[in-house]
């Protein structure tokens, strides 16, 4: 299978594009661990490519902005502060771990509905 790929929706507005970042956790991580990858903002979701050669297409994920219940900051192992939680509205939950994390927190905070 291909490597997952970014591509902007019609009519879809890019916040952020290519933010380097860490997924510690996501409903397809049976574990948490660091996965290295880029992250895509947008005004109606945000995407995880996990960058590496082989498997990277398994923990790539992307989530509509409208199924966010919320977004807060956390520690990232063993004890950074990086984390980005962000909680669905079904109960899953999806780990960052970005630089000037503020900046994303604030602005998914101000796109959940």
């Amino acid at each position: 299978m291909a490597k997952a790929v970014f591509e902007a929706r019609a009519g879809e507005k890019v916040f952020a594009e290519r933010v380097t970042g860490d997924c510690w956790k996501s409903p397809k991580q049976t574990i948490s661990r660091q996965v290295s990858g880029k992250v895509y903002f947008t005004d109606q979701r945000i995407a995880f490519m996990a960058s590496g050669l082989i498997g990277t297409e398994s923990v790539s994920w992307e989530i509509e902005m409208k199924d966010i219940q919320s977004v807060k900051t956390c520690m990232t192992p063993p004890f950074f502060p990086f984390g980005v939680l962000i909680t669905m509205k079904d109960g899953e939950k999806y780990k960052l771990a970005l630089m000037k994390r503020g900046k994303y927190v604030d602005w998914i905070s101000q796109h959940i509905s």
